[in-house]
This record gives C-alpha cells, sequence and structure tokens, in this order.
C-alpha cells in the first residue's frame, strides 16, 4: 500500500483537504512524492507526483514517477492538456517524471470519449489515462480500480502504428551520436547531407534536429522538396522563397532582383544583414525532386546548375547559412558533372546514410511502447524483430502493430509474453502486410541503380557464390553496404540485413521469372551439365582453400591427403529418386565430413569437426552439417532430438516453408540445395581468405 509523503500533507493538502479522498485510490500502487496548484495557459490545476511500486512497474513498463493532474471543472477543454505538457517539461518534473504517460483526473464526466477525440487530431499525444472524480471516489478502497482503468486505456492503444514523420520527441528512439553529428555541424555552419532507404525515418530526424537546434537558439528553415509549391518553381522563384523566409528570420526585408543575372549579388547582401552571432541551417528535404534526376519536373535539368551555383557563390562570401540535403538517391554528391558542367555539390558536402535502429535502439522501442500497450517482448524476440526487419524504423513498428493487433481481436490477456515461436507462428500474415512497404524501400535502389539491385536479388535468393563474384569489386555494392541493406555477419558471410525485404526481393524476381518458388530448380534437360559443373567448381574450390588455409595456418581440412574420395564425388549422378539421394549423401557425408572427422581421430581430438573445423570455417561447416544430418535422416529410423531440430530448420529452407509431400521432384530440390548450398559456403571461405 502506497502512501503520501509529508511534505504533500503539509503543504498542499493542508489547503486543500478535499483532494485527499481523490487520492486514496491511487495508494494501491503508487506513492504521492510531490503535490503544489500549478497555472499554465489559462487554467490552475492541481499536479501530483506518483511513484510507482514494484507490481505496477512491471505490469505497465514505468521507470519514473507519473504526473497525475486533476482538473477541478465540469468541462475538458484542450489548454488543461496544454498545461499539462507545460509542467512536464517545466522543473521539477523535467528529468524526474517520465513523459509518454500522464494521468489525467477531472470532473468532466466521461473523460475517456473525450481523450479518444482529442488523440484522434493529435496521434503523437502522450498517453493519456482519463479518470472521472466522482468515479474515483466512489472506488473507495477498490485495490484493482486505478489499475485496471490504466490497463484498459493504454493496452488499447496501438503506440506502434505511426506511418508519418514522428514531429514529437515523444515516440522518437535511437539515432543519438549521428544527431549530435549533426547538430555540431549545424553550429560550425558545415553543410552536410543525409541519405537512406525510404521510410528509414530521415524526416523524422530532420524533425528531430530542428527542434533540437531551436533549444540552442540556433534558426532552421524546412523545405520539403516534393511539395508542388518547391519541386515546380523556377530555380530563382525557389531562391526568392528562401531568401523571404531567411529575411523574416532576421527581421529585414528581401526584394528579388529583376534580372536573375544578379540573384548571387543580392542573396549575398541579404546573408550580410545575418547578425554575426546567428547560424541559419537551411533543411532541403527529399533533394531529388529538385535535381537533374527530377522525374515530374524537367526544368530542374538547367535549373539545378544556377540554383546552387548561386548560393555557393554567396555562401563563400558571408558565411551565415549551411545547407542540410537530405534524399533517398546520393547521387546528386555522387556524379562529378551535370550537363556537362562540374556539379556544384560534388566533393563538397560531406554525407551520410541513415541506417536502421541497432539491437539495443530497437530494444528500447519494443519495451518501452510494448509495455504500455501490455507486450513483453523476451529478448529473443527482440533479436527475432532485428534480424528480421533490420532495424528499419517502419517497418518493425508496423510488425509490432500487427502483433498487437492480432492479439486484440483474439482477446488475448494481458500482458502477454511474446516469444519467438509466437512471432515465428505470424510470420507469413504479418509480413504479408509489409509487402507494400517492402517495395517502397526498395523502389529507388531499383530505379537508379539497377546492377546493384541484380546483386541484391542474387543474394536474397541464395546465390551466394554469384554475388560474391562481383562483391569483390566495392563499386558494384556500395550502396547497398551504405544503405545498410547487406552486410556481413559476425562469421563474415553476407546477408541481406532486412530479412522481410531480401524474401520480398527474391519473391518478385520469382513471380517475373514465372517461378513459384525462389529456388530457380534447374530444368531437367540442363541438370546433368548443371551437375558436372557444379562438382568442378567445388573440387576446385576444396584445393584452394586447403592451400590458402595452409598460408594462414588454419587447421586443415582434411590433413595432407586431402580427401580421399574424391574420384566417388565426382562420379555422382542426377538424383532422380529417394534411392539416388540416399546414394549422393551418403557420398558427400563420406568423402567430406567423415574425412575431417578420421584427421580429427588422427590428430587424437574428437572434437576436431565441431570445434576446430566450426571455428575457422563457419559457412561451410553449415554446409556440411546439411549433408550430414540429411545423411542420417536417410540412415537412421530415429534421429536424436537435436539432429531432429536441424533437420526441420534445413528442410524450411530448402524447401521454403513447403511440406515434403508438396514438393515437385524433391529428391533433385534437395540435391540441388545441398550442392548451391556447399559452393556458396566455400566462395564465402575463399572470400574470408583474401581470394
Amino acid at each position: 500500500m502506497g502512501i503520501v509523503h509529508e511534505d504533500v500533507k503539509q503543504n498542499h493538502l493542508a489547503r486543500y483537504p478535499e483532494e485527499e479522498v481523490l487520492l486514496r485510490p491511487f495508494l494501491s500502487g503508487f506513492d504521492v512524492t510531490w503535490g503544489r496548484k500549478r497555472t499554465g495557459h489559462n487554467t490552475e490545476l492541481s499536479v501530483y507526483f506518483l511513484r510507482p511500486e514494484r507490481y505496477m512497474e512491471e505490469m505497465f513498463g514505468f521507470v519514473q514517477e507519473l504526473m497525475l493532474v486533476y482538473s477541478p471543472y465540469p468541462v475538458l477543454e484542450p489548454r488543461t492538456l496544454q498545461a499539462s505538457e507545460q509542467f512536464l517539461e517545466d522543473d521539477p518534473a523535467r528529468g524526474r517524471v517520465e513523459k509518454l504517460t500522464l494521468l489525467l483526473l477531472t470532473d468532466s464526466p466521461n473523460p475517456e470519449e473525450w481523450v479518444k477525440t482529442y488523440l484522434s487530431s493529435n496521434q503523437e499525444s502522450r498517453l493519456i489515462v482519463a479518470f472521472n472524480s466522482d468515479q474515483v471516489k466512489a472506488a473507495g478502497g477498490d485495490a484493482w480500480f486505478i489499475r485496471n482503468r490504466i490497463a484498459s486505456q493504454l493496452f488499447s492503444r496501438d503506440l506502434f502504428d505511426f506511418r508519418l514523420p514522428l514531429e514529437r520527441d515523444t515516440y522518437f528512439f535511437g539515432r543519438e551520436d549521428l544527431m549530435l553529428d549533426y547538430r555540431d555541424a549545424a553550429r560550425r555552419g558545415e553543410n552536410r547531407g543525409l541519405f537512406g532507404l525510404r521510410k528509414t525515418g530521415k524526416t523524422s530526424f530532420l524533425f528531430k534536429l530542428d527542434r533540437l537546434l531551436s533549444t540552442e537558439g540556433l534558426s532552421t528553415l524546412y523545405f520539403d522538396c516534393k511539395s508542388p509549391s518547391v519541386r515546380q518553381l523556377r530555380w530563382y522563384e525557389l531562391l526568392e522563397k528562401v531568401g523571404i523566409e531567411i529575411a523574416a528570420k532576421v527581421g529585414v526585408k528581401f526584394s528579388a532582383p529583376s534580372d536573375h543575372r544578379r540573384y548571387a549579388e543580392v542573396f549575398t547582401k541579404l546573408l550580410s544583414q545575418i547578425p554575426t552571432e546567428t547560424r541559419i541551417l537551411i533543411i532541403l528535404d527529399e533533394i531529388e525532386y529538385v535535381s537533374p534526376f527530377a522525374i515530374d519536373d524537367k526544368h530542374w535539368v538547367k535549373d539545378y546548375l544556377p540554383f546552387w551555383q548561386t548560393i555557393w557563390a554567396a555562401q563563400s562570401v558571408q558565411r551565415r547559412i549551411s545547407i542540410l540535403i537530405a534524399g533517398v538517391n546520393p547521387s546528386i554528391v555522387e556524379v562529378d558533372r551535370i550537363e556537362g558542367t562540374q556539379n556544384p555539390l560534388f566533393g563538397i558536402v560531406p554525407y551520410s546514410f541513415l541506417r536502421g535502429l541497432g539491437r539495443d535502439e530497437v530494444l528500447r522501442m519494443l519495451k518501452v511502447l510494448g509495455k504500455r500497450m501490455g507486450l513483453k517482448f523476451h529478448e529473443a524476440a527482440v533479436d527475432y524483430m532485428h534480424t528480421r526487419y533490420g532495424g528499419h524504423p517502419l517497418l518493425t513498428r508496423l510488425a509490432g502493430s500487427f502483433i498487437h493487433r492480432s492479439l486484440k481481436s483474439s482477446k488475448a490477456e494481458r500482458p502477454y509474453e511474446i516469444d519467438v515461436a509466437f512471432l515465428e507462428s505470424q510470420e507469413d500474415a504479418r509480413d504479408a502486410e509489409l509487402t507494400f512497404y517492402c517495395r517502397h524501400v526498395v523502389s529507388e535502389l531499383r530505379d537508379f541503380y539497377p546492377d546493384e539491385y541484380s546483386l541484391l536479388e542474387w543474394l536474397s535468393a541464395g546465390r551466394t557464390a554469384d554475388y560474391l563474384e562481383f562483391a569483390n569489386y566495392p563499386e558494384y555494392i556500395r550502396h547497398l553496404r551504405e544503405y545498410g541493406i547487406v552486410s556481413n555477419d559476425a562469421n563474415g558471410i553476407p546477408r541481406v540485413t532486412l530479412a522481410v525485404v531480401g524474401r520480398f526481393v527474391a519473391l518478385e524476381e520469382a513471380r517475373r521469372e514465372g517461378r513459384r518458388t525462389i529456388l530457380r530448380l534447374v530444368p531437367s534437360e540442363e541438370r546433368q551439365v548443371w551437375l558436372d559443373r557444379r562438382k568442378s567448381a567445388i573440387l576446385d574450390d576444396l584445393t584452394e582453400i586447403q592451400r590458402l588455409a595452409t598460408i594462414a595456418r588454419l587447421p586443415p581440412l582434411f590433413g595432407p591427403n586431402s580427401f580421399p574420395e574424391s574420384h566417388r564425388f565426382a562420379s555422382q549422378k542426377v538424383v532422380v529418386n529417394e534411392a539416388d539421394f540416399e546414394s549422393f549423401v551418403n557420398c558427400c557425408n563420406r568423402c567430406f565430413v567423415e574425412s575431417i572427422e578420421a584427421y580429427g581421430t588422427h590428430q587424437m581430438n574428437a572434437n576436431y569437426f565441431w570445434g576446430d573445423i566450426r571455428a575457422a570455417y563457419p559457412a561451410l561447416h553449415e554446409a556440411l552439417h546439411r549433408l550430414k544430418i540429411y545423411r542420417h535422416h536417410r540412415m537412421h529410423i530415429r534421429l536424436m532430438p537435436a539432429v531432429e531440430q536441424a533437420l526441420q530448420r534445413f528442410l524450411k529452407q530448402d524447401l521454403e516453408d513447403r511440406e515434403p509431400r508438396n514438393v515437385d521432384d524433391i529428391w533433385f530440390v534437395l540435391q540441388q540445395a545441398s550442392l548451391d548450398a556447399l559452393l556458396n559456403s566455400l566462395q564465402v571461405e575463399l572470400a574470408r581468405l583474401g581470394k
């Protein structure tokens, strides 16, 4: 049972004793630590700080104290919440009281409906839990009244479903280091660029930067270049628009010259009127819409050069403004010449790529928002979400929204534990809802960098060997890496960082080619030629790996005599039926896996395959593990639980979640998948060894 601190009793309740009865029901989950009358936005309110007890922290994720505002008026008005917002930002609440949740107690009848109406037009508002004072008084000693009322209002709201740029800090997570870097650049008057895939949170980042700079006394001007009111302007009209807003910021007048050739002179004069200590950051978002790459407004092919030449001419004389350009396509700062003339932005605008949130940032988002909604994400579930959606803010939020809505429709009791098994059970339905957004995320990459997009298709479809053939040339994968859509895992194996996007890309390629599966199955008439080439490539790569491993002093795979039955592998035929596949995997296991194990035994190391080889050649070990498991499956009636689990994992990958009985030509499918995996793994290991 909570208590009311003496300071509250002596300084506030002594003057307003009628409010004490309103606090009693809250003592079933909180201590009342502070209380005062506060005035703001022409309204007077009683403000209390409530410290949650441990079980309230666990149930709702409250970490700091909560603010309880009492409005003793029969009608609720927006100014009540405006005043509450002010109190949350002021001392002593700042840093002490959590900003995400506000408790509102009022004499107004049916305050929940009023709050719902208010939130419908203020989606980024804090979480507001409303209580009617008469109902609170009637609750008396009901220990469940407050927690049930909080649960009913918090658990019903979808905090993940934000699809527009965030204009407030309440639901903004991560990017702290990059934010401080751009803040410092603006302070120093440096120009910058920011690029990233669609919906990675660029505009939310810019809005946050604007708010941060405003609190520090720096001025910003934001222009959305995709707006017709911007992109349809000619270069001199856009400069006039910028000039007028700069003039308004510093309290002077700006008159555009009638002769466009004088714009640099007039613009320079305007900048000279900015006070010496003043810095203005001009943000041009969606910059590609006013660039030579504009699709709709072709006049920017010609207007681009005079626009930037004028700005740079003025800025070189008066360093009172800086420019931040942001968009999807960084070509605007990467191309050295435009229409045969030197690109004014080439080489003089440092730029960064906005990638997905880090694992810890995803953890914070899921836990902070999830707990308020009665969703408790296990650590492994957070790892799943980060891997599946690559830290992409919108995709992660929409996945969280799907989880919330599915539980709401099933009327599941909350708090609800979210584990990996639950997430995997919903994976297909959840990701199907994200298809539209996946297409939007990679659309610019496909349009502007078709060669790199082809490599993304190869990697997404599991054709790692093909991908690595070009990955040795950095120019072919530069944007894939910079955007953060492709990376290497801890073992150096390349992967699509956004798994859901990778699956979408692979399926789109399959549909385009008329396939129902991601795996491009070799046609019957081409299989023998394909198999001969695969076997030859695998044997050649194994020979090269052994040579490089000797130089690198890595544990040898097979010892000085290589693997003794290479001729058996070289004589393998195309698998047609179950018996063929059994013979194939038995041969592969004997040639590769058992040869390694035999060398380990000779070295008196019983854990050679699972220890030394796994550590030295992680990608190859996974491919050999697949062959070993498939061989066990064919040669043993019953499998140990761990082996059965591995078998199901490999079958899920190779059959693409299809039941074996529903897969045509299943035995060749497994042969192709096994050999593809083996060749891919060898290419990965060669790349790691510097080949």
